[in-house]
């Protein structure tokens, strides 16, 4: 864990030979629970003791889109989860595996695709994506033979 900053009275009365470190509060609550991508990415910052700055660099992002996600009010897009996902050295979106439908948002998350960008690559529209991760319909089989060889389950 982090230790916590000090506080030196000694600074805050310059003409006083009195020197005391008192140890502020951490003000950085560690995520109990996962409940959100931003709890995850706290986490390990907190406990790798990165400064933020550094996290900004690593995922390329800004600090109130940081702080967001870290909050809980947005969430990433999906050209974020790459790095998302190689900053936390694991998936920290839950999918299921066993459905075409939670392949193809697997490979999209792990790829950084939103459903519009892996809809072109199979030539047809978002919505027709979204409708297959939900398993409301399958694709015709000579979609699913291309979307296989896309997502590498051929």
């Amino acid at each position: 864990m982090v230790s916590a900053p000090a506080c030196s009275i000694h600074h805050a009365v310059p003409f006083s030979t009195l020197t005391k470190i008192i140890p502020l509060p951490d003000k950085r609550p560690y995520p109990k629970e996962l409940q959100h991508i931003g709890h995850h990415l706290k986490k390990a910052r907190l406990e790798r003791s990165l400064l933020i700055k550094d996290v900004l660099a690593i995922l390329n992002v800004d600090r109130e889109t940081l702080r967001a996600w870290e909050t809980g009010i947005w969430k990433p897009f999906a050209r974020h989860y790459p790095k998302i996902i190689r900053f936390l050295g694991y998936d920290p979106f839950p999918h299921e595996t066993k459905t075409l439908g939670g392949r193809i948002k697997t490979y999209r998350h792990q790829h950084g695709l939103s459903q519009e960008q892996f809809a072109s690559l199979v030539h047809t529209d978002r919505s027709t994506v979204c409708i297959w991760e939900t398993n409301q319909r399958l694709p015709v089989a000579e979609t699913i033979r291309a979307i296989e060889k896309i997502i590498g389950y051929v």
